[in-house]
């Protein structure tokens, strides 16, 4: 196989091997892995968004995010505003799987609220 690349002119992320070499990982959850990685720190977004940016339905998106979260490249942080009472959800995408204690330098919060 031959590959053709182009040089990115802007806005591109990179992307290490390692992560796509993990084949517990369905290519659908590796894609939104990729994806996830790609986004600024703090990113907000929704289930519902990343359906329509591809053409994926919700439930598979919802599918891969669970299966990112079993394998641990995704973890869910639920905290309350204790003067709305609110709750709110922050997602930590991880490069590698974490482990309990990781180092801040490894993780990209992402804001994902529930579509």
């Amino acid at each position: 196989m031959r590959v053709h690349r182009m040089a990115p002119v802007r806005a591109f992320a990179a992307l290490a091997r390692s992560r796509f070499g993990d084949r517990r990982l369905s290519w659908g959850a590796v894609g939104v892995l990729a994806y996830l990685l790609g986004l600024p720190d703090g990113a907000w977004i929704t289930e519902r968004i990343l359906a329509e940016r591809r053409r994926e339905g919700c439930m598979s998106i919802v599918a891969s995010l669970r299966e990112l979260e079993e394998r641990r490249y995704l973890r869910r942080v639920v905290s309350r505003d204790p003067v709305t009472r609110q709750y709110s959800t922050v997602c930590e995408v991880f490069e590698r799987p974490y482990e309990s204690a990781t180092p801040a330098g490894e993780m990209q919060k992402v804001r994902l609220a529930a579509a």
